[in-house]
């Protein structure tokens, strides 16, 4: 696969939009032309404004959740601010330029992604956000987003091509500073490759799932919702664990036959070895479905998981289209060093720092012995010169 993404990548690089409509047709089995790359801002208000009223009012108020965590979430990014002995630092955080967001096609159209990306960019002060996505998702409820979460520029190509366009620009296609959003094997992978030349979210992998659940939770719900996360492709993983066998029974015969290899059903002794293996998975998901006292009990032992539902009426579909925090989450087990994507992945910090005469004279030596000690002569020059002044 890594030398089928890198030709994918050198062909846009080099070629540009000439590349684009060549992998779009051998891909998507779409014919382009240069000018049909972009989405025109007409058709793009022409398709939006076809869909039906109610799955408008449904992506409005899902923004405003979204946009309304987004804003609490800006409130929390407040840098350091640090004075010692004539020593003044202080953190800066500035959003990156532009932003490319990939809006995934596969089984399904996801206008839930437009918004997920798009809002806690702008948010976060992003000036240029663009899209990408495969000729063939491009529908009404996809363009009702972007026209929603304030997309500026729309492009209908997918895949690897997408994301080295937005690496590099194209005669077409807006170069961007930073990338973020799901995307099959193909996509995850261009991702990482071209992250030397661009900022990435994540590699975000198949979808994943944990249950904790006790015998007092209603059977048909947990199958459901082991069945939901598996439905999002063959490579999809659900997890659960239960402390009473007599559940852990009746949830194996209600798993769908069809999705059966995709969920792995496991009897714990207790909550305690329950949060163990959760911790171990590092789940995308996390479901808490037990009573009040244990899933206090757990919350505390929870380390690891890009996202926690605490109690029967929280489904993953809640946080998937509607809470507020991002479905963009970490997969595979990166939840054990990373986060999901939100306002804080468009933000870089940048410390001032500022330093008084005396401060500098103060340090100085110490300063000038440790460039020593790493042979680096004109950092010790660079202090000696100012401390020796005057």
């Amino acid at each position: 696969m890594i030398r089928k993404v890198s030709k994918i990548i050198k062909d846009v690089k080099k070629k540009g939009d000439k590349a684009l409509i060549k992998y779009t047709k051998k891909f998507d089995g779409v014919r382009l032309s240069p000018d049909e790359i972009e989405v025109s801002l007409k058709e793009r208000r022409r398709q939006a404004a076809r869909v039906d009223k109610k799955l408008y009012d449904a992506l409005k108020e899902a923004a405003e959740n979204i946009e309304r965590y987004s804003l609490k979430e800006l409130e929390g990014c407040r840098g350091a601010s640090v004075s010692k002995e004539g020593i003044d630092i202080e953190d800066i955080f500035e959003p990156v330029e532009s932003a490319g967001l990939y809006v995934p096609g596969g089984r399904y159209s996801y206008p839930s992604s437009v918004l997920m990306g798009a809002v806690p960019a702008r948010v976060a002060g992003v000036k240029k956000i663009v899209m990408v996505t495969p000729p063939g998702k491009l529908t009404p409820g996809v363009l009702s987003a972007a026209e929603i979460a304030g997309v500026d520029r729309v492009y209908r190509v997918g895949g690897a091509q997408a994301v080295a366009a937005l690496a590099y620009g194209t005669q077409t296609v807006y170069r961007v500073d930073f990338i973020a959003g799901p995307g099959n094997s193909y996509v995850q992978k261009a991702k990482v490759l071209l992250s030397d030349r661009v900022g990435i979210d994540m590699f975000a992998g198949p979808s994943e799932v944990a249950v904790i659940a006790d015998e007092f939770q209603d059977v048909n719900v947990i199958v459901g919702d082991l069945a939901a996360q598996a439905e999002h492709s063959p490579d999809s993983r659900s997890f659960f664990f239960t402390f009473n066998e007599k559940l852990l029974e009746e949830v194996r015969k209600g798993i769908p036959g069809d999705l059966a290899s995709q969920v792995n059903l496991a009897l714990v002794k207790d909550i305690e070895e329950a949060v163990e293996e959760v911790n171990l998975i590092a789940p995308e998901h996390l479901q808490l479905m037990c009573m009040n006292d244990s899933v206090k009990k757990i919350k505390k032992k929870v380390r690891n998981a890009g996202a926690v539902f605490v109690g029967e009426n929280s489904p993953v579909a809640l946080g998937d289209y509607w809470a507020g925090p991002s479905h963009t989450l970490p997969t595979g087990g990166a939840a054990k060093y990373s986060e999901g994507l939100g306002v804080r992945s468009f933000l870089k910090r940048i410390p001032f720092i500022k330093c008084s005469k005396s401060a500098l004279k103060e340090a100085g030596d110490k300063i000038m012995r440790i460039a020593e000690e790493e042979g680096m002569k004109y950092h010790s020059l660079s202090v000696k010169r100012r401390v020796l002044k005057d």
